[in-house]
């Protein structure tokens, strides 16, 4: 088992992954510990000695202005989480709530919140010992932070909301899940709900989980591309290394490397040849495509690890100073919610291009002749309508996401009377994001059906780097001679580039 130390500065995308979706336990270094001890100690001298506090000795958004004397604070805290759970439609993923918590313990961990060390503990023995709360997916804005589903997430530790060890099918009141799972209820006072829930940890768990999803999905689909370009005898000049530096985008040229290693030894794709000097655009300008993807993906990986170890709360306590702020809107999820937008936009130009070659791989007048809809020749034509449909699919896949193109991230709409008068709709970029990134391997698996059925029809064997990944769809995936139901053989072979992990060096 992974055990993974959070220290508030140092937590990496992957490691989001391991706790998500593996068993890797958590917990803070020695350092942090005693950095969240400390701030706990701050808070307290500062409410003691009288100093206002937004969120402890006023109330929330608006309502600031209204005094909130220590008799009620931990009442004020209570119904912070209850009022602000406000979420609505279906529950997000185990794996997103999971990734959702150790994002927020890695905040607190910088001791610059001022929670309670024995309400960090009980959010890092919820992940430790499996316990879920049910988040609606919808209703966060990204300011001040992902707030709605952060409360729901939470709510178990004042023994309400549902919740579940993760595994279970079913929902049961949070208050019992954390009696089984032996957690203990903290007081959940001083600041401890805002601090719980103040910053940007659905946007970046989605976005996370999308973008370590979205890293292998370019690099699959650049080994899908490269079959189509062998099923149609495409020409190699188009990702030489001198095109490439010609126009030196760091994707482009590391798409166009990857292109030149997967197709080494093809007995189909050649140099320019008089018959055929150029290809379409499909295929000529996958460099140029998925290299934007690949660029995409970087930047979006930088930014995500700079949200993830930011202090995305407000008020931001100083220890070696005493200073604090209750000004600060580090909550706010624009960079995030920007760069996700990007990286949904240049996902969606991966699945696009992709359609456009299934679409070429059907077209008897486009696709070097091979017969119409990769009809099997022991198959009557007519009789048997062959991938006709599985193209149907692709085209309805990539309409659909250009139905949700438009930027998240420009979509603000002022609340709480005005006073958050700008938000950035972040969690709908992240779940834009992670929608696009599903999709893609739904459309990519499509155009690997397609590839391989015309390598097949040719009598073509793939190029040596390529043979791994047609060999593991034709283990799920037969050649299909007479129609069969086709939504099997989608659904198989998007278990294949789902699966499937391209070599080392292009992790």
């Amino acid at each position: 088992m992974t055990r993974i130390l959070l220290d508030g500065g140092s937590l990496s995308i992957e490691q989001v992954a391991a706790v998500a979706r593996g068993d890797a336990s958590v917990d803070l270094t020695a350092a942090a510990w005693d950095k969240v001890a400390e701030g706990e100690a701050l808070l307290r001298r500062m409410v003691d000695a009288g100093h206002p506090i937004y969120g402890v000795t006023t109330g929330f958004g608006a309502l600031d202005g209204r005094p909130v004397p220590p008799s009620a604070n931990k009442a004020q805290q209570h119904n912070l989480l209850r009022s602000h759970a406000a979420g609505v439609g279906e529950p997000l993923p185990d794996e997103a709530v999971r990734a959702m918590m150790v994002i927020r313990a890695n905040c607190l961990a910088s001791g610059l919140t001022g929670v309670h060390v024995a309400t960090l503990k009980a959010l890092l023995a919820m992940i430790e010992r499996g316990v879920v709360a049910r988040v609606p997916r919808r209703g966060a804005l990204g300011a001040c932070g992902d707030l709605a589903p952060l409360a729901h997430m939470v709510l178990p530790m004042l023994g309400e909301g549902q919740a579940r060890v993760r595994g279970e099918a079913g929902w049961r009141p949070g208050g019992a899940v954390m009696a089984e799972a032996g957690i203990a209820l903290p007081e959940i006072a001083g600041r401890d709900g805002i601090a719980l829930i103040n910053g940007t940890e659905q946007t970046t768990a989605v976005g996370c989980l999308a973008l370590a999803d979205a890293e292998r999905l370019v690099r699959v689909a650049e080994m899908v591309a490269a079959l189509t370009m062998e099923a149609l005898g495409a020409v190699d000049d188009s990702f030489d290394e001198r095109v490439a530096l010609a126009k030196p985008h760091p994707g482009q040229i590391a798409t166009s490397a990857h292109l030149r290693e997967l197709t080494k030894d093809s007995a189909a794709v050649l140099p320019p040849r008089p018959s055929r000097l150029r290809d379409a655009l499909s295929l000529r300008c996958i460099p140029q495509v998925l290299g934007a993807a690949r660029d995409a993906v970087e930047q979006a990986r930088r930014t995500l690890e700079i949200e993830i170890n930011a202090v995305n709360d407000n008020p931001i306590f100083g220890l070696a100073d005493g200073w604090v702020t209750s000004n600060s809107g580090n909550f706010h999820g624009q960079r995030a919610g920007e760069i996700l937008d990007h990286l949904a936009t240049s996902l969606t130009s991966l699945a696009v291009i992709s359609e456009r070659r299934s679409a070429r791989l059907v077209d008897e007048h486009g696709n070097g002749g091979l017969p119409a809809f990769l009809i099997h020749p022991q198959a009557a034509q007519g009789e048997n309508s062959g991938f006709m449909l599985a193209h149907y699919t692709a085209a309805s896949l990539v309409a659909e996401l250009r139905m949700r193109s438009v930027p998240a991230s420009i979509q603000s709409i002022p609340v709480c009377a005005n006073t958050e008068d700008h938000v950035p709709l972040s969690p709908l970029a992240a779940d834009r994001a992670w929608f696009t990134v599903d999709t893609g391997w739904s459309v990519v698996a499509i155009e690997l059906l397609l590839a391989a059925q015309a390598l097949d029809l040719r009598g073509t064997a793939p190029a040596p780097a390529l043979r791994p990944l047609y060999e593991a769809l034709r283990a799920k995936v037969p050649v299909m001679v007479r129609d069969r139901v086709m939504s099997e053989d989608i659904a198989a072979a998007e278990a294949v580039v789902r699966a499937f992990a391209p070599p080392d060096s292009e992790q």
